[in-house]
Formats: C-alpha cells, structure tokens, sequence
C-alpha cells in the first residue's frame, strides 16, 4: 500500500468516531477528562443546528470546565480525549482538524491539543475561543509527526467569573481530523503540504522527515479535486538515503481562475507512486493592482503610468480638492507590465498634487497622492 489521505469524525450522536476513511487504523470513543461534576457527555441542549455551515446539530459534546490558566493536573483543566492507533506495520500523521465550539461567559477562552506521544508536554496546536455562547467553526493546522499511537487531549482554558459545578460551560460538534496513513517502510514521510498565492501564481511548498529511494515528485492540479493533470515535476538528489529534514517549493504560473486543488505525487525508484494530501486553494484570476511608477509629461499634458495587473482596470485622476481631470480605462494582461499614458483635461500645473484613484471589479483597489517628479 502506498500512503493514503486520512479522515476521522464525530458527528456527536454517538460516542464512536462516525467516519474513519481507512481500515487501518483504530479510533477511541470520545471521552471526558477531569470533568467539574457529572455533566453528561453526549447532549441536544444549546444544539449546533444552523449556527454554522454544515452543522449536524442534534447532540454535541459537553464538558464543565474550571475557571483560570492551562492546568493539566488531575483537578485542572477540562478536556476531550481520544486515541489514534495504526495497525501493525503502519503509522499515521495528523495534519488538521475542524470543529464546531461553543463557550458560555465562564466557559473556556482558548483551547488546545496535546498528545501523549510527549507525555502531554508540549501542545500541537493553540487557539482562542469566544465565550459569547454562540457557535463557532474552526479549522487549523496541527504540529505533529508520524505516529503508531497516540492519545489527543483537546484542553480548554481561561475561562473567568466562577464556574458552576456540574453545569456545560463548553461544547464541541463536528469533530474531524484529516491526515495521512502509511506503511512504517514508506520511503518517504511527509510533514506538510502549503499552497499560497505569490504575485500571480500559485505557490507550492512542501517538506518531509526523510526519503529513501526518492527519484521525483509530480506537481499535479484539479479543477473538481477528483481529476488531477501532472502541471511539473522537481528531481531529486541522487541519493539512496536522505535522514533529515528536506523542503521543496514550486511555483505554478498559469494558476486557474476560482478554486482549484493540487497534491504533490511522489515516485520511487522502482516506480512505486505516493501521493500527497489533497490542498485546495482559491485564485483571482485579476490579481492584486501594483503601482511600479509614474511621471507627468507637462509637453503633452498627459499622466504617464506603469502598473502590474489583470483584468478590467479604471484609473481615474482627480485634484486635490475632488475634481476629476483625468479618467481611462484598460483590460490589463495579467502577470504583464503595462505602460500606458492618458491625457488631462485641465493644465497641469507644477508641484501641484493630484490623487489617483483605481477601480477593479467595481471596488477601489488603490488610492494614492500623486506628486510631480
């Protein structure tokens, strides 16, 4: 088996894990730990129903928690548990989870995660929470390493006023954890896979443990996320072993417009193909407006502009008092330069400011004083 794509969740009607996507790994019942009372753990009171996109709703998971900082004693902080473990042969990385959270006025103001992996030492991921009694959705990344076992404990904290005994100050729904599940003799171990956007392309950066037998990787891309096309591909070292930690970076040019979906396959030297988690991200295909520079011919009376930027793109020039004198308009090519001059309905006159406005997509991207060079 190659590496696979991850997937655990609750749905909170149950105790079990609702959706494990592969057969090779187990998954605890959720649990409470250090609860302040006897509150149930499965509840329909203060239901996640319609307080945030694709809520289940119905029941969700309650916890009485402790008023103050992080205390991981056994009368500290109130947290969710649950164990990960891999079949034999095979170990998993966690990459991220969402969930949906609700906190009353003494419930927790943050929350995070630790693993027994470290004794529960240093936490994989830290976040804050509102304590307004609505809900939340959140999605985050989680700091963590290929593992065989593990229990998680998702702590919450800095709640303040005084917290009653046996009453829900906290509540989770639509707990999931995405990651991956490979073999122990998996040539390569992934740490990450980040996308983001670099002027007018799509960044790709992505990092593993260490590689055994690598040859390359194939940078693919999907408009649905089901169909992929190979877009490149980097080689590497020719090495038979590589223990530490490497980072690769790729830079699509001719990103899509909308969302689009990319993952990094990875060959081995026999042939063998692994493939990366799946990441998504969305693309203008009208990128962000820059100002390269400027200058006035005052022979011709005209403004003369270079600029970088895509898409239908309205400049207008007014004085310093609002008046308008000067006003164009031009498709720019994305990822080109332009430069590109337009008159003045008024004489210019020198050292005298003036402000240029741009418009994109009915919205003002850029607005600055104009001073003559």
């Amino acid at each position: 088996m190659a590496q696979q794509n991850l997937s655990i969740s609750w749905n909170m009607q149950v105790v079990a894990a609702t959706a494990i996507s592969s057969t090779h790994v187990t998954v605890s019942d959720l649990l409470q730990g250090v609860n302040y009372g006897t509150t149930m753990l499965l509840t329909a009171q203060s239901t996640s129903q319609g307080m945030y996109a694709g809520a289940s709703g119905e029941n969700n998971a309650a916890l009485a928690c402790r008023t103050g900082s992080l205390n991981r004693s056994a009368t500290g902080s109130s947290y969710f548990s649950f164990t990960v473990a891999a079949n034999t042969g095979y170990h998993f990385l966690l990459q991220s989870i969402s969930l949906g959270l609700r906190s009353t006025s003494s419930g927790p103001q943050a929350w995070c995660i630790y693993s027994s992996i470290d004794n529960f030492t240093t936490p994989l991921l830290t976040s804050t929470l509102v304590n307004n009694s609505n809900w939340v959705f959140q999605q985050h990344l989680i700091n963590s390493n290929y593992y065989t076992s593990a229990e998680y404990r998702l702590y919450g904290y800095n709640g303040v006023g005084t917290a009653a005994i046996n009453v829900a100050n906290w509540r989770i729904d639509d707990l999931q954890l995405t990651g991956l599940i490979a073999p122990v003799t998996l040539p390569v171990h992934w740490l990450y896979t980040v996308l983001s956007t670099f002027q007018d392309c799509v960044k790709l950066a992505w990092a593993t443990a260490w590689e055994q037998n690598n040859l390359r990787y194939h940078i693919e891309r999907s408009k649905d996320g089901n169909s992929f096309l190979k877009i490149g591909e980097i080689i590497t070292p020719a090495v038979e072993l590589v223990n530490d930690k490497q980072v690769y970076y790729f830079l699509d040019h001719t990103p899509l417009s909308g969302r689009s979906y990319y993952r990094i396959v990875q060959e081995d030297k026999d042939g063998t193909l692994n493939y990366g988690a799946v990441r998504s991200i969305f693309y203008d295909a009208f990128p962000a407006f820059f100002m390269l520079g400027y200058r006035f011919d005052f022979s011709t009376n005209q403004f003369i502009l270079h600029c970088k930027g895509g898409g239908a793109t309205i400049f207008q020039l007014f004085t310093i008092d609002g008046k308008l004198i000067g006003h164009y308009s031009k498709e720019l090519v994305s990822g080109s330069p332009h430069t590109f001059l337009f008159p003045i309905s008024v004489r210019l006159i020198y050292k005298a400011p003036l402000v240029l406005v741009v418009i994109q997509k009915n919205k003002r991207v850029l607005s600055r004083l104009i001073s003559y060079n």
